[in-house]
């Protein structure tokens, strides 16, 4: 699985390669990204590479331009302001992947980086990040 959050132009080309002895193979490729710029573009591409004649791999990509209203709704459900909520939604939807890398000091460096991109895209749109 992968996931952007799209600030600018961004191709998106995730692999899946199954080579020809790795029979029984079941994989899956998902994409999501989240467009955050009216200027993004995003281009998604999904990849797999199959050799192999018993396999069963899937792929499925989503592309959206806001948060789910839901999730939104759930946060001020419970008393928590649009914007701290939003903030949130953005920094949940990086660090779910970013945390599954399995190396921990690249793990917590990516994140440190991703949330300050959260951050500087905040201060280009005048707001502050409420993390």
């Amino acid at each position: 699985m992968s996931e952007a959050a799209i600030l600018d132009l961004h191709p998106n080309i995730v692999m899946v390669l199954i080579h020809r002895y790795a029979q029984q193979t079941d994989a899956g490729q998902e994409t999501k990204c989240l467009i955050l710029s009216p200027k993004a573009l995003v281009n998604v591409k999904p990849n797999l590479q199959i050799i192999a004649d018993d396999v069963k791999c899937t792929h499925g990509a989503a592309i959206s331009g806001e948060l789910d209203p839901n999730e939104l709704f759930y946060f001020q459900a419970r008393g928590i302001n649009m914007k701290t909520a939003t903030d949130a939604l953005l920094y949940f939807f990086g660090a779910h992947m970013i945390k599954r890398i399995p190396f921990k000091p690249i793990s917590e460096k990516a994140l440190a980086q991703f949330k300050e991109l959260l951050v500087s895209s905040r201060q280009t749109a005048g707001e502050a990040l409420h993390l």
